[in-house]
């Protein structure tokens, strides 16, 4: 809760990129975000989405056509303290695109987004964990940058493997 908390500090003064039919989170489009979800992960509740979507709410973001949710990525920040000084990364949550609405760019759209407003908020580098078996998130998280840094048991899901991945971001250019 007091790394949530901190994190929270950084999304504050958050710039946005205007545009596009990406945009933060609503609390009307909770409820299709979760729906979408529970579609995908087949898990029967997840309190920290309503959490994540109060406090991280900058970096909660929503894919909408004609007003409806197709697709959502939600982050949270994670800042730290190094011998360099103050450095802040962002865990990919959670991703997913609605089943009838995969295949048309919508998840590229959702990352390419979020990672331009990471970078010209100050944003280091992105983690995220993805099922091992999950071949299309891998091939587009790897197209973004990332790279497979660790595999770890039961954090996608208990018995299964996931990888963590990383991407560095370059500072923004003023």
């Amino acid at each position: 809760m007091t790394s949530d908390y901190l994190g929270s500090l950084a999304v504050r003064n958050w710039d946005k990129i205007p545009g596009g039919y990406v945009t933060t989170i609503d609390p009307a489009a909770l409820s299709e975000v979760l729906r979408i979800y529970h579609d995908f992960c087949d898990v029967a509740s997840d309190g920290s989405f309503d959490r994540y979507s109060r406090i991280f709410r900058q970096v909660f973001y929503v894919a909408k056509f004609n007003a409806e949710v197709v697709g959502y990525s939600v982050y949270y920040i994670k800042p730290s303290i190094t011998l360099d000084g103050l450095r802040k990364y962002a865990v990919l949550y959670s991703m997913a695109v609605d089943a009838k609405h995969r295949r048309q760019g919508i998840g590229k759209q959702l990352l390419t987004t979020s990672i331009r407003e990471m970078q010209i908020n100050g944003i280091n580098e992105i983690v995220l964990y993805v099922s091992k078996k999950n071949i299309p998130a891998l091939s587009l998280y790897a197209k973004f940058g990332f790279a497979v840094i660790g595999e770890l048991p039961d954090i996608c899901e208990e018995g299964e493997s996931c990888y963590e991945m990383r991407v560095g971001l370059p500072a923004a250019l003023a």
